[in-house]
Order: structure tokens, then C-alpha cells, then sequence
């Protein structure tokens, strides 16, 4: 299974300390270096940095797509990155949250998911507690 991801599942994740889900539910994610750069190079926050680091040392791979594709919506760097790593290797599993992207994305035939829609699928394997479980404070 070809899974290509964007910042801001992995940005999500590392926060909570459960970058084990991407890996429990796919093996293993494709990320553009433009992701790379956004998510560890460019980032302030030491949890999120160091999270995404370990992965990358044990089930995420960067990648540096061979193509620029000219998108008709003005995107950031990792966006197209993601997209233009989408265009080459036509994964099953594109996650992407930013709404431009994501129609963008469709534009070109692909069906993003979020990043609840990991949460979602982790809920249903139990991999992590499921919310409507979750006492209310």
C-alpha cells in the first residue's frame, strides 16, 4: 500500500506522542522533502522534531518528487510536494487536511483523507480508545 502524507497528520501525531499509528495502520509513508523541511528543519517545537525524526529513522521515507507539476490553486511548498509525489507514485492513501490542496487534489483524481480519518480507522482497530467512550469533563 502506497501512502503519501502531508505535515500536518505527522505535526497532529507527534504532539500526542502517537506517530505508531501511521505505522501500525500502513507499515510504512511516503513524505516529500519539502514535508521534511517543514516538519523537522523548520520546526520550534522539540516533541513534534524529535518524534518525526524517529520515524523517519523507522517507517517514513523522504523523497524528493522528480516532477513540478503546475497546480491551478496557489499551494504551499509541501502541499505541492505531496501532490507532486501523488502524481508520480498514485498512491491509495493521500492524507492532507489543507482545503485548497485537498481540491486540488480531487481536481486531479485523487480522494484525500484527514487526519480524523486515521483517528477514525486507529478507533476501529483499537488502536487508540475510541471518543464516545471518553468521559466528558
Amino acid at each position: 500500500m502506497i501512502v503519501i502524507s502531508n505535515s500536518s497528520p505527522l505535526l497532529a501525531l507527534s504532539q500526542v506522542q502517537r506517530l505508531d499509528i501511521l505505522k501500525t495502520l500502513f507499515g510504512h509513508i511516503y513524505i516529500p522533502d519539502s514535508v521534511y523541511r517543514e516538519t523537522v528543519l523548520e520546526c520550534n517545537v522539540p516533541i513534534q522534531k524529535e518524534g518525526i525524526l524517529n520515524a523517519i529513522n523507522d517507517f517514513i521515507k523522504v523523497v524528493t518528487p522528480t516532477i513540478d507539476h503546475k497546480f491551478s490553486r496557489k499551494l504551499g511548498k509541501g502541499e505541492c510536494g505531496v501532490l507532486n509525489l501523488a502524481i508520480e507514485k498514485q498512491p491509495h492513501i493521500l492524507l492532507i487536511d489543507d482545503k485548497r490542496a485537498r481540491k486540488e487534489a480531487n481536481d486531479l483524481g485523487f480522494i484525500p483523507s484527514f487526519t480524523t480519518d486515521v483517528i477514525k480507522r486507529a478507533e476501529c482497530q483499537h488502536l487508540i480508545p475510541s471518543c464516545t467512550n471518553a468521559r466528558t469533563l
